[in-house]
């Protein structure tokens, strides 16, 4: 099933300080305030240096999409030194949801996309792939739940045209994409 970035549902960010499009959550009457989900997508513009909302009993995985990156500190203890990583362009970058975040950004506003888990309940593998123009990129997508994300072109795949923006979910199985103009970067997600 095609979701198109049309049907995103836009909320304000649990601290207020920004907005986040929700692509999909599981279970569909699982809602982000409440944090009842066992699994949640979703993307966010962020303009400035600020503290992250608190997802407790969640994993979190970040991808920059868009930008130069961003520069994440976590307190994993009070009165420790903050834990301070760089988070380059279209590197998945994880962390859990249940420490004081927060972020910098390195050259300018980003886009990224986000993936939240229940701790302990499920894996997420989420990378960052290239489907060539002109040939066949082979997905096997293991997970039980799993999502293609057009991240800079059009994708074709079999159930119709991805556009830039828009996200495939798909069960398990094999699946086939294909680029439409130009080399593609696609976004992979597993979920299970």
């Amino acid at each position: 099933m095609i979701i198109s970035k049309n049907a995103y549902k836009r909320s304000t960010w649990k601290n207020g300080l920004g907005y986040t499009d929700e692509i999909a959550i599981y279970p569909p009457t699982a809602s982000l305030v409440k944090g009842d989900f066992l699994w949640r997508l979703s993307s966010a513009r962020i303009e400035k240096a600020s503290p992250f909302s608190m997802f407790p009993a969640h994993e979190r995985v970040l991808v920059v999409l868009d930008g130069e990156g961003i520069r994440m500190a976590h307190t994993f203890e009070p009165g420790e030194p903050e834990d301070i990583n760089d988070v380059p362009p279209e590197q998945p970058y994880e962390f859990p949801g249940d420490i004081q975040s927060r972020c910098e950004l390195i050259d300018g506003a980003i886009t990224d996309f986000s993936v939240f888990t229940r701790t302990g309940e499920l894996g997420a593998d989420v990378r960052v792939e290239v489907a060539t123009e002109g040939e066949d990129f082979l997905w096997h997508a293991e997970g039980k739940w799993n999502f293609v994300f057009a991240m800079n072109s059009n994708i074709e795949t079999p159930e119709g045209l991805l556009s830039i923006g828009d996200t495939l979910s798909i069960g398990a199985g094999e699946i086939t994409l294909r680029a439409v103009e130009g080399d593609s970067k696609i976004l992979l997600v597993s979920l299970g």
